[in-house]
């Protein structure tokens, strides 16, 4: 009896055992995801597998989020319900859930402004729509549209369809919109049949520019800090060039930039092309093209890859090999490269296997024919200077590209190509602020290779010449090997 009475207490202190082990367990199984669960909220716990990281913040939003030394609320106008579903609202909801986590100043909300009327009342000067994202300081509050966190594209059908995912980049620019107190105006002429350059110009928009249109004839633009005349398809009147002589001296301050772009499809525009030389740059007949596909975009000569003549733009690229593309370029040439007060240098070239078809060559048209060759400049930067004990203290500047369609969107967005870099970079240095950033976009979907013609050419020969024949000998050597053991 005191065996069996002994063996029950022993078999009881073991199960109560086993049973406050049990609990333990769930116990300490709770707390830890409790834990996680608060880790989660303010750290960033997960892995993004992705190849284009589509789910994660990149490094300059993290260098961004990690200068913060002031409260920034992000507010997105939608339940976070709502953002659930389609592949891109998922995407973006990502995005946006990872600022907080990265920084202690980021706070973000999701607000159903329907159903809470008093946010809409605190923001009287701003028009509220679903999936908007507002920023904002306890001084400056910045507005993203919701069509504006993608890129979008037309099917074959003509219907419009989500491209990319552009949310990180419109997010962040608004973070250092709100965070600048200076803000750089741009103004885009018009009225002179100039070529479209939308994305161009969101591209700026989300780098903290202030874009918008003037004209020359009535609008005041003192304020402007950069002009942008984009392949004006009729000539400027003596007093159209006479108000960007003006603009550009400034009552003597200076200051100022005009960023002019050429394109192929131009007629002949002598009060533009005068105003040009007198600055210190020739715009040219014809069209640029290239005679060796290793400088060329996917094998079409009218596609050039141009050369950086310069390092103190190009030198902060982040990859001083990614390719710059100028197509459908007009030939430029320098009048001088200095004449009293005006200089004038390079800061893109075409190669010295770049020729000149001239706008009146035939269909028979020959490229050995070409009377004009490379290297000449791409792109040129002309300057005026105030110059006091040998050193300029005042300057105004006019870029001249010899491109438009190097605005387009098929460009600027192209992360194999450095055109929307390195022109951020110089517009940057010359407005003195180095409040930009350049994020590529995240698309969900399988995407085209885009890389230059070399590169084809490159993986061509190794892919379908060196890898089988290696394989081949590796074969042979191995038959060999085993013929004659």
């Amino acid at each position: 009896m005191k065996k069996q009475s002994k063996h029950s207490k022993t078999a009881w202190r073991m199960n109560t055992a086993f049973v406050v082990l049990i609990v333990l367990m769930l116990v300490a199984l709770l707390l830890f995801n409790a834990v996680c669960l608060l880790l989660s909220n303010r750290y960033p716990l997960s892995c993004d597998l992705t190849a284009n990281a589509a789910y994660e913040i990149g490094d300059e939003t993290k260098a961004v989020l990690a200068s913060l030394t002031e409260p920034i609320s992000i507010d997105v106008m939608a339940s976070e319900n709502d953002m659930a579903g389609d592949r891109y609202l998922v995407q973006v909801k990502h995005i946006l859930d990872c600022y907080p986590r990265y920084s202690r100043y980021v706070t973000l909300r999701y607000v159903d402004y329907t159903v809470d009327p008093t946010y809409a009342a605190s923001h009287p000067d701003l028009t509220l729509s679903e999936g908007d994202v507002i920023v904002s300081t306890s001084e400056k509050t910045h507005q993203v549209g919701f069509v504006n966190l993608f890129n979008y594209a037309y099917t074959q059908s003509g219907s419009v369809v989500i491209e990319s995912s552009r949310a990180e980049e419109a997010v962040t620019g608004a973070i250092l919109n709100v965070l600048n107190d200076s803000v750089v105006r741009i103004g885009v002429v018009t009225g002179h049949g100039e070529q479209d350059v939308s994305s161009f110009v969101a591209l700026l928009a989300n780098n903290n520019y202030e874009v918008e249109s003037v004209v020359l004839a009535t609008d005041a633009l003192e304020a402007f800090d950069v002009l942008l005349l984009t392949a004006p398809q009729m000539d400027l009147g003596e007093d159209d060039i006479r108000t960007l002589e003006n603009y550009l001296y400034h009552g003597g301050e200076f200051g100022k930039t005009l960023f002019y772009t050429a394109s192929a499809a131009q007629t002949a525009l002598p009060n533009v092309e005068t105003f040009l030389s007198e600055w210190g740059v020739s715009v040219g007949d014809g069209v640029v093209y290239e005679t060796t596909a290793e400088r060329t975009y996917q094998y079409q000569p009218y596609y050039p890859i141009v050369d950086y003549a310069e390092t103190e733009y190009s030198g902060s690229l982040i990859d001083t090999d990614t390719p710059m593309l100028m197509p459908l370029s007009r030939p430029l040439s320098l009048v001088f490269s200095s004449k009293d007060s005006y200089a004038a240098s390079e800061l893109l070239t075409f190669g010295s296997t770049a020729g000149v078809q001239p706008s009146d060559a035939g269909e028979d048209f020959s490229p050995k024919e070409a009377e004009t060759w490379g290297p000449f400049p791409a792109m040129a930067l002309l300057t005026r200077s105030v110059t006091q004990n040998g050193t300029a203290t005042k300057q105004s500047h006019v870029v001249v590209s010899a491109s438009t369609e190097m605005l387009g969107e098929l460009w600027i967005h192209n992360s194999s190509l450095s055109n929307s870099a390195y022109l951020l970079n110089l517009l940057g240095e010359l407005t003195g602020t180095d409040q930009s950033i350049s994020i590529a976009p995240k698309s969900l979907s399988g995407g085209t290779l885009g890389i230059t013609t070399k590169q084809v050419t490159t993986l061509g020969v190794l892919l379908g010449g060196v890898l089988p024949f290696c394989l081949l000998a590796l074969g042979f050597g191995i038959w060999l090997y085993r013929r004659y053991k």
